[in-house]
């Protein structure tokens, strides 16, 4: 069954590492260049391209990793699964302007909540009562340290909101069901794939809106438009690697252990604003981080111990295979040996 008990072990510890720093990293990185070049969705197309140019190289050129052969019917489902990757960005971007940062914070904390209710429908996946009490804690603390902002919104930015929650736990469930499920794939083998076809569709939507003009239109008149460029390229090399990394991640350990990676992400960010921005610090705020805490590090390990248990159960039921592969075999020298005797 595709999925695993939310922890892949050292490895998966690796990975998920990684895809928490270089997604803070490069959150950081699209803020600043937001502030100067406010085109988040023609943003998202660089990262598209820079990601199937890298991907490309690695597995069609160089050969690092060997492509796996598709028939039509796989080439469609990943390209309606790349549908998806778009969808889910524009809805985040439109959501954005339709409700306050603090309620998009709050419903956004409910994606791990839709990646377990997905899970189940789509491949009959349980998850323990601890960890679902820990994810219930963490979405509390996300409501504490994001109540300090202005609740705004309207019916149809909440909904959409929710849309979009329901999306991304959608899009990391695929995700994983694409490498651990029948295909199998390589996650640089389906990054090829995605990206590519998602930079397309995005190229095709941008061009004939015109928006894509009007962006490149205003980063050449830019005045440091040369600097622009070289921000631009470095944060291209870091969405390449949070793709890798994030899909490494992803089948290495759960789509839940990833949406709590993005989490843990929100939480540093907020250190780090205290720590080195100076952000002003709230009682809300450390009870918030303080409760989230405790929410993410009881998930962790109640995720051990579900795997320790996982692991002992397959334990038991292989020696329980090979007690009576040996009883078997046993039983058939027993019977051999009269025939022997009479011969």
């Amino acid at each position: 069954m595709p999925g695993k008990d939310d922890d892949g072990g050292m490895c998966g510890l690796i990975w998920l590492s990684c895809y928490i720093f270089i997604n803070l990293s490069t959150t950081l990185m699209n803020k600043a260049i937001f502030l100067e070049w406010g085109y988040p969705t023609c943003l998202a197309l660089w990262h598209y391209t820079v990601t199937s140019f890298g991907s490309n190289l690695i597995v069609r050129v160089l050969r690092l990793v060997e492509p796996a052969k598709l028939d039509w019917n796989a080439h469609l489902k990943i390209m309606a699964f790349s549908v998806l990757f778009n969808v889910n960005i524009w809805v985040s971007n439109v959501t954005l302007d339709m409700v306050s940062m603090a309620l998009h914070q709050v419903v956004r904390a409910l994606v791990p909540a839709c990646t377990v209710a997905i899970s189940f429908a789509l491949l009959g996946k349980r998850y323990g009562t601890n960890i679902l009490a820990s994810l219930c804690i963490i979405f509390v603390g996300v409501i504490v340290y994001a109540a300090k902002g202005e609740v705004n919104y309207s019916y149809l930015g909440l909904g959409l909101t929710l849309v979009g929650t329901l999306l991304a736990a959608l899009k990391g469930v695929l995700t994983n069901m694409f490498m651990v499920g029948d295909l199998k794939l390589h996650p640089l083998d389906l990054l090829t794939y995605t990206t590519t076809y998602s930079a397309i569709q995005l190229l095709i939507v941008l061009g004939y809106s015109g928006q894509l003009t009007v962006a490149m239109d205003e980063l050449k008149s830019k005045e440091d438009y040369s600097r622009m460029v070289q921000i631009l390229m470095v944060n291209g090399c870091f969405a390449f690697l949070l793709n890798v990394v994030s899909f490494n991640a992803n089948k290495a350990t759960s789509p839940l252990a990833l949406n709590i990676g993005g989490i843990t992400k929100q939480i540093l960010a907020i250190i780090l604003g205290i720590v080195v921005f100076k952000t002003p610090i709230r009682t809300e705020t450390i009870a918030g981080v303080a409760i989230t805490i405790f929410g993410i590090t009881m998930y962790a390990r109640e995720s051990y111990k579900a795997k320790l248990a996982n692991q002992a159960r397959m334990s038991q039921q292989s020696s329980g295979k090979s007690l009576a592969a040996k009883a078997h075999t046993a039983s058939r020298k027993g019977q051999d040996s009269p025939k022997a005797s009479r011969k």
